[in-house]
């Protein structure tokens, strides 16, 4: 098993597994897990949450797997058959086809953090990832988070500063100065509004990352970067650059990012138009153009803001940005005694077998967590129960000075 390491590793962790957690309830019903990643922890956190699921709809685990992952996955008492005799109640998974509609829930496993994952849930028929997902998570933001901004605006400040390590600049004047050290060591006029475009995916974003490079080539009233591959030609203002310019560089030159998915860049000053696909686009955070013409809108509208010394990111956007950041940081990734943090690493697999033998299941966030998404429907495990906003106040740490 990869990630595991060699084979007295590998023993420990299905001997805990199979002692302490191999039991499989029974009932018509099942709960199918996929565990096709190639990293262990998203194999794990697939399993215990679709165990989880299985022990509140009393159905049995399927779990259809690589070669390499059957032993773990019959450790944690799947069935041994692996196809799903029936519909199953749920699909728990890492690689979901957005475009697919489904009708079962399903639920979307993600890396980083502890445990984080996205849910569908077809209750009015079915539907898919792409179509429905942002949609649900704008509305739980809408009726969850930012009525609660004023009491996650510390914690979320916290999560801002914690996400911009890499970004390093604490000053308009000192931004200001590597803006034109930038500008200069790229050969662009620092008198001109910079966009730098990122982040797309070949033949998915194609017509907007399309849209937005016909747009730059007719367009010399800005500088223009391009991150991934664009034809250049003689326009002087159009630059493709790669990861040789540091963070601290390219988000001091850009004054705007055309992004092809989720971006914090909104958080920190930079306003983003997000020309792509992503859980959060509904949250408030970006300008979403739906069709060729709205980014073409979008970009004359920075451009001419940018002119008058203005920008197209306002202060709501700015707090919104932050508590989407917050919420994928902290409000959606639940701790758990079982599952070790995504950081350990190399040796989350000896981390993880020790929890497995040695953490108690009862009282666990990782239960209490999915139990509120499965029986509330909403579309993200969550770490507080946002139902309760006198307790998420008092949850919430404190405000203290950030460094």
């Amino acid at each position: 098993m990869r990630g595991v390491g060699g084979g007295e590793h590998a023993d420990r962790l299905l001997a805990a597994a199979r002692s302490y957690w191999g039991e499989s309830p029974s009932g018509d019903r099942c709960v199918v897990a996929e565990a096709y990643d190639d990293d262990l922890r998203v194999v794990v956190r697939t399993l215990l949450i679709a165990k989880a699921i299985c022990g509140m709809v009393s159905a049995r685990l399927v779990v259809l797997a690589s070669p390499e992952w059957l032993p773990l996955a019959e450790a944690f008492g799947a069935a041994p058959d692996g196809r799903p005799e029936v519909p199953p109640a749920a699909l728990v998974t890492s690689r979901a086809d957005r475009a697919v509609h489904r009708e079962v829930p399903v639920v979307l496993v993600h890396g980083t953090g502890t445990l984080k994952a996205y849910a569908l849930f077809p209750d009015q028929g079915p539907c898919s990832l792409q179509e429905e997902l942002p949609a649900r998570i704008g509305a739980f933001f809408e009726r969850h988070v930012w009525p609660q901004r004023h009491a996650i605006r510390p914690s979320a400040e916290r999560v801002a500063w914690r996400a911009k390590s890499g970004y390093q600049i604490r000053t308009e004047t000192e931004r200001r100065q590597l803006r034109h050290y930038g500008c200069n060591r790229l050969g662009i006029d620092a008198d001109r509004p910079t966009i730098a475009v990122f982040g797309h995916t070949p033949a998915r974003d194609e017509e907007l990352f399309g849209t937005a490079a016909e747009f730059a080539a007719a367009d010399d009233s800005a500088n223009w970067l391009f991150l991934d591959p664009v034809p250049v030609g003689r326009n002087p203002w159009i630059r493709h650059v790669t990861g040789a310019l540091s963070p601290n560089v390219l988000w001091s030159v850009a004054d705007v990012a055309v992004t092809f998915g989720d971006s914090d860049l909104p958080a920190f000053g930079i306003p983003v138009i997000q020309a792509g696909w992503s859980e959060g686009g509904a949250c408030g955070a970006t300008h979403v153009p739906r069709a060729p013409a709205d980014l073409r809108s979008l970009l004359r509208e920075a451009i001419a803001r940018h002119a008058k010394g203005e920008s197209i990111l306002g202060p709501e956007q700015r707090e919104r940005a932050r508590l989407w950041l917050w919420l994928r940081a902290c409000g959606a990734d639940v701790p758990s005694q079982l599952l070790p943090h995504w950081e350990h690493g190399d040796d989350y697999a000896r981390t993880f077998t020790v929890n497995l033998r040695h953490a108690e299941r009862d009282g666990d966030p990782l239960y209490a967590a999915v139990a509120r998404m499965w029986e509330r429907r909403e579309p993200l495990l969550t770490r507080f129960d946002f139902h309760d906003p006198a307790g998420l106040a008092t949850t919430l740490t404190p405000s203290r000075s950030m460094r």
